[in-house]
C-alpha cells in the first residue's frame, strides 16, 4: 500500500531528492494512519502532508520567482493535481471515515501522481543543478 521511495525517482539533485523523499515519506505515513483508523492521528498526518507540501512548492515558487527557472506552469499544474487529490480525499473521508478502501484510492491516487511528477520534467532544467 506504501508507494516508497525508489532510486529511479532521484534526479541526482540532492536537495531536491531530499525534499521529494520527504514527501514521499509523508504520503506514506499518511497511508499508513489512514488504515489505523484513528481520527486524531490521520488529522495529523494529514496536516503533515499538508504542511510539507506547501513548503516543497513554495521553494520551487521561490526559484522560479527569482526568474532561475522556467518550469513555473509544471511545478503549478503538479501543485495544482495533488491539491484536488488531497481535496478529494478529505471530501471522502468526512463523509465515510476512515477505511482500507479510502486508503486503497488514496494510494492509487497518489502513486499516480509521484509517478507522473516525481521526477518530473524539471530535472532537467538549470535552476535544479543550482540549488544542489
Amino acid at each position: 500500500m506504501s508507494i516508497g521511495w525508489e532510486p529511479r525517482m532521484e534526479t541526482g539533485a540532492p536537495l531536491l531528492d531530499a525534499q521529494h523523499r520527504a514527501l514521499v515519506e509523508r504520503a506514506d505515513t499518511l497511508l499508513a494512519t489512514i488504515q489505523g483508523g484513528e481520527r486524531a492521528k490521520i488529522e495529523r498526518a494529514l496536516r503533515e502532508f499538508g504542511d510539507y507540501s506547501v513548503r516543497h512548492f513554495s521553494d520551487e515558487e521561490d526559484c522560479h520567482l527569482r526568474g532561475s527557472c522556467p518550469a513555473i506552469q509544471w511545478n503549478g499544474t503538479a501543485r495544482a493535481e495533488l491539491i484536488k487529490i488531497v481535496s478529494g480525499f478529505r471530501e471522502s473521508y468526512e463523509r465515510r471515515g476512515a477505511s482500507p478502501a479510502l486508503a486503497d484510492d488514496l494510494s492509487c491516487e497518489l502513486s499516480g501522481w509521484v509517478s507522473r511528477y516525481i521526477p518530473g520534467p524539471i530535472t532537467s532544467l538549470p535552476c535544479v543543478t543550482a540549488r544542489t
